[in-house]
């Protein structure tokens, strides 16, 4: 470990090829988004501690949080999700804003829990949120959203599911029920996580009776069919949104499962939860919901408003698992290479004319052997090799190498940055 030093448990370094790797993510991300006219927004990484006492689960405020005393005497938090700070800040500007909202953020989040795999104390995330819209049709448009980014990355429909449920179907379900729902929730949550006898156990443990007993078994054995038959709003609200979604491009990758909560006590209607079918990475990527009161909750307007979070340490698990990553190496743009030293400085010149158009990195190593040089814009991922000497300056042109196909062509100084954008 050169100097002693190496980042905080949990916590990544990312170096030039790990960054290409994340910023394809967050680009696939960004143009999905934009494609539905969600516009970007940011933050402050610290928010005040208060907001997550009122607005986070009690998980994440009493376990998760990294806080701290300023020097001001304030109490503040590093943010460990963004759905209370859209909430802040929509809040601050909803007598201007348009309706309904359209959001997305791509930012890193901070949560101290133990790091494994899918989990770590240092995370970037995707969230989008539509506020002021509610009804069947703002719930399916973020679901369509979520499979659209998941095909933006080339997944298919068979390596994906989206399960969802409604926060008000379990309330009115379990109406009469003698024990915290909240802890039946989270029992529900992590059931996949338990064998049939620890659930079985655990059950009994938060004192249910056996009628209260059969009555869960009941709702967990709740389907489609079963869920038109019940006397439900929240039922039927389910029923027509997957009625409509069965015309969309999301109908094979979205099913309903009583067993979906999601751990956060805002939500207050549909929940859903997207899970990677990949038989050695079986878990949830990501999940959101609609949380139609938590405007209100913050002084704000009574807007109805849903929206999900996907992290991207089980985004690029997922990514990994069904070999739908980008090679590490691969770089856009062109490396200029050194012919001759009397040429370097006009070429130098004419790489600085290409720049408002595609990438180019002039070589600046010396006198080394074409052939190095060549090796080295290998091992640094370009496909794309200029070369200007003596006699492509007599004859006006530049030559171009394809590395990856090892042809070469003459392209005219006219239009030449035209014609590398092209292959970019």
């Amino acid at each position: 470990m050169a100097g002693g030093f190496s980042a905080y448990p949990g916590t990544r370094d990312f170096f030039p090829e790990e960054m290409r790797v994340r910023q394809w993510m967050f680009d696939c991300q960004q143009s999905v988004c934009e494609s539905y006219g969600y516009e970007p927004y940011g933050a402050p990484i610290l928010e005040l501690m208060d907001l997550y006492r009122q607005k986070s689960s009690e998980e994440i405020v009493n376990e998760q949080l990294y806080s701290f005393i300023d020097r001001g005497e304030r109490e503040v938090a590093i943010r460990p999700e963004m759905t209370p700070t859209v909430a802040r800040m929509v809040v601050a500007r909803s007598a201007r804003l348009q309706r309904p909202v359209r959001w997305y953020s791509i930012a890193n989040f901070m949560r101290y829990e133990r790091p494994g795999r899918g989990r770590l104390r240092e995370f970037y995330q995707l969230n989008v949120d539509l506020l002021g819209a509610s009804g069947m049709l703002a719930d399916a448009e973020v679901l369509c959203l979520a499979v659209a980014l998941m095909q933006s990355y080339g997944a298919r429909r068979d390596q994906f599911v989206i399960r969802i449920n409604h926060r008000s179907l379990y309330d009115t379900f379990f109406a009469d029920l003698s024990v915290d729902l909240k802890l039946l929730g989270r029992l529900l949550d992590k059931r996949e996580k338990l064998t049939a006898e620890n659930f079985a156990r655990e059950l009994k443990e938060l004192g249910l009776d056996d009628r209260e007993e059969a009555r869960v078994k009941e709702y967990l054995d709740l389907d489609r069919e079963k869920l038109k038959s019940l006397d439900s709003p929240a039922a039927r609200e389910l029923s027509i949104l997957l009625d409509y979604l069965g015309d969309t491009d999301a109908a094979e990758s979205v099913v309903f499962d009583p067993g979906i909560m999601r751990g956060f006590d805002y939500y207050t209607g549909l929940i859903f939860e997207v899970n990677d079918c990949h038989p050695e990475n079986k878990r949830a990527l990501f999940g959101g919901g609609r949380y139609d009161a938590l405007l209100k909750q913050m002084g704000g307007p009574d807007w109805p408003a849903v929206g999900f979070g996907m992290g991207d340490v089980t985004l690029e698990n997922f990514l990994r698992s069904h070999d739908l990553l980008p090679a590490a190496g691969n770089r856009s743009g062109f490396f200029f290479a050194s012919l001759e030293a009397e040429l370097d400085l006009e070429n130098q010149r004419l790489a600085d004319k290409l720049r408002p158009a595609v990438p180019v990195e002039f070589y600046l190593g010396g006198r080394s052997k074409f052939g190095k040089q060549l090796e080295l814009a290998e091992k640094k991922g370009y496909r794309y090799v200029l070369l200007r000497g003596s006699t492509e300056k007599a004859e006006g042109n530049v030559a171009l190498k394809d590395l990856t196909t090892g042809k070469q062509e003459s392209l005219p100084l006219e239009g030449l940055a035209a014609a590398l954008k092209a292959r970019c």
